[in-house]
């Protein structure tokens, strides 16, 4: 490359990177190169593009060709894995050269790696947002825009539940990384955030049957522990915040509890996690991530509902076309803050959601409560 790159997509042409490259093309002007080991596979992807991708041959693992793809970029885009073996290496390269970074899936891992760096990568200006991929990224950003247009109608909010599902097709790497995820998690006692405080919760609320309307239904779902949930429950602290994740079947609990509690092989995890996610093919939609508010507006009661869902096996796209949006807001200085985060807390959730749709997401949302509040709602 002649000059520096907008965007550097670290496993461009993996699964994701190839959407996260085909979306920056439709929607940025910015140059973008493309980096992985295997120069050839990363040729016939910029074949497709034209001039406006370039191929870079980078090993993860070496620091001398990782960092001189990072000198050439502007924003790091991270599709490379599994994140459990990667570590922060793509992260502490961009930082190092001073790029803003997004990846699909750090979860706290990078991020508690590079909280020692915070400050500094705040004073520069620069924006490091970690797991902002599909699950999790998006799925958590739903509540937090839920919230966000609850607070501008709302004058109190009493609850927060978040609902989410998938039954798409994972890589290997990702079942790699939830199995380790869920084995490090351990078997905890399930609970919610009551106040920003965690609290733990009784049977009848730990596993509930919660009706999503249509097109989902009413399903049955778990109380869930991640990272990026345990986030915005700590920060909703005027209300109850339910995160749950959708719960096929009892051969489903089984196989995530055997994961969580027994040190299984490898392979032997990453299958069970697979086949957690085909039985929830059930499911009328391959994937969604759903969210209610219930508040108050002066003396009456309000509702929102917002959700997301995608159908025919997208299940790469919804993925890669978050971290391509992202990534453009950031070149653009966009609604997104400098610092270390999680998706929800880095974006302006409104904002950010707008861009999304205007990408092809398919969100609704709806409100219920009094005919002289809703009148008022938009």
């Amino acid at each position: 490359m002649s000059q520096k790159a907008a965007f550097g997509v670290v496993g461009g042409y993996g699964a994701s990177g190839r959407v996260v490259v085909s979306e920056l093309c439709k929607s940025s002007t910015g140059e973008i190169a493309v980096a992985g080991r295997d120069s050839g596979k990363a040729q016939t992807l910029a074949r497709q593009f034209g001039d406006k991708v370039s191929v870079a041959t980078v090993d993860v693992f070496d620091g001398r060709t990782l960092n001189a793809f990072c000198q050439r970029c502007s924003v790091i885009i991270n599709c490379a894995g599994p994140m459990t073996l990667l570590q922060d290496r793509v992260a502490q390269a961009a930082f190092r050269n001073h790029c803003h970074y997004v990846d699909a899936a750090g979860l706290s891992l990078v991020k508690e790696r590079l909280s020692s760096h915070a400050k500094e990568i705040a004073d520069l200006g620069l924006s490091f947002i970690i797991s902002a991929g599909w699950m999790p990224g998006l799925s958590e950003l739903v509540p937090a825009y839920a919230v966000a247009r609850a607070r501008a109608k709302m004058n109190s909010i009493e609850s927060v539940t978040a609902c989410f599902g998938d039954s798409g097709e994972w890589s290997e790497n990702a079942l790699h990384d939830a199995a380790l995820f869920v084995h490090r998690s351990g078997l905890r006692s399930p609970g919610y955030f009551h106040h920003g405080e965690w609290t733990r919760a009784k049977m009848s609320v730990a596993f509930r049957k919660i009706d999503l309307g249509n097109p989902i239904g009413s399903r049955r779902f778990a109380l869930v522990s991640m990272p990026e949930l345990n986030e915005i429950g700590r920060h909703l602290r005027e209300c109850d915040f339910f995160p749950y994740a959708y719960l096929s079947g009892l051969r489903t609990a089984i196989g995530t509890t055997a994961i969580a509690a027994v040190p299984l092989p490898e392979a032997v995890a990453v299958r069970l996690m697979r086949a957690a996610f085909r039985r929830n093919d059930c499911l009328p939609v391959d994937g969604f991530a759903w969210a209610q508010v219930i508040g108050k507006s002066g003396e009456d009661k309000l509702t929102l509902t917002v959700q997301v869902v995608y159908r025919q096996r997208r299940d790469y796209w919804i993925h890669g076309v978050t971290l391509a949006t992202v990534a453009r807001m950031m070149s653009e200085a966009k609604g997104v803050k400098a610092g270390v985060y999680f998706l929800a807390d880095a974006v302006d959730p409104v904002l950010l959601m707008t861009e999304l749709r205007k990408a092809g997401i398919d969100q609704t949302e709806s409100w219920s409560g009094s005919r002289e509040v809703l009148s008022g709602v938009n």
